[in-house]
């Protein structure tokens, strides 16, 4: 026997996909504001009934792509850091997955610009796990500041800055830059160079030797 509601939650899942990919591929390149609906359902070569079968409107497919890309690269980070206990560690492969996801997804990373501006607010939600590196850091005396917000934004700065420089210059040159920005990262919030140099690295080799579609 045919089961009916199986092949029915396959169909409905195929069509949302088709939409969330027509959609990030218009936002990269040219933001939501500029793009329709009508876009979004003629690229996916759906009816445009389809489209509010899956959602609200335009702002509720922006806010799910936004959160289900970045649930993925959080995810990553949260599943290599998984028992780490040094901060200083959990920084540099954080800012390593999130360098190797964009030189993979170039065009989700270009989205997800249009569609975070909050990505650097160093009290947005999304930046929680960033909060809490850098309070175990310091508490823990391997980072040093003054100032734990500008610790934050430090951290944020140099994430983000990797983000985007990975998505236009590939994975081979983010195997080289993700790893420098992270032992540069690592220096300005108080490790010795040498020190540093060496967690980056590994961080870097960690990450970079994950498979495409492995966490």
């Amino acid at each position: 026997m045919v089961n009916i509601s199986t092949r029915q939650d396959r169909r409905r899942l195929r069509t949302r996909d088709a939409l969330v990919g027509a959609a990030e591929s218009l936002f990269a390149a040219r933001g939501p504001d500029a793009v329709s609906i009508d876009e979004i359902v003629t690229r996916a070569d759906l009816a445009k009934g389809s489209f509010y079968n899956h959602f609200d409107d335009k702002d509720d497919l922006v806010r799910e792509i936004a959160r289900v890309i970045r649930g993925e690269i959080e995810r990553e980070v949260a599943a290599i850091n998984h028992g780490l206990a040094d901060s200083a560690q959990c920084v540099a492969q954080a800012l390593c997955v999130f360098a190797r996801f964009a030189s993979r997804n170039p065009n989700r990373v270009r989205a997800l610009a249009h569609m975070h501006p909050s990505a650097t607010d160093p009290k947005a939600p999304l930046n929680d796990g960033v909060r809490r590196d850098v309070m175990f850091g310091l508490l823990a005396g391997r980072f040093i500041t003054t100032s734990r917000e500008a610790a934050v934004l430090f951290v944020i700065g140099a994430v983000q800055a990797s983000f985007h420089r990975a998505s236009v210059i590939g994975e081979t040159a983010t195997r080289q830059l993700a790893p420098a920005m992270a032992a540069h990262l690592l220096t300005g919030l108080g490790l010795d160079p040498s020190e540093a140099e060496i967690i980056a690295q590994a961080a870097a080799k960690a990450v970079f030797a994950k498979k495409r579609g492995m966490p």
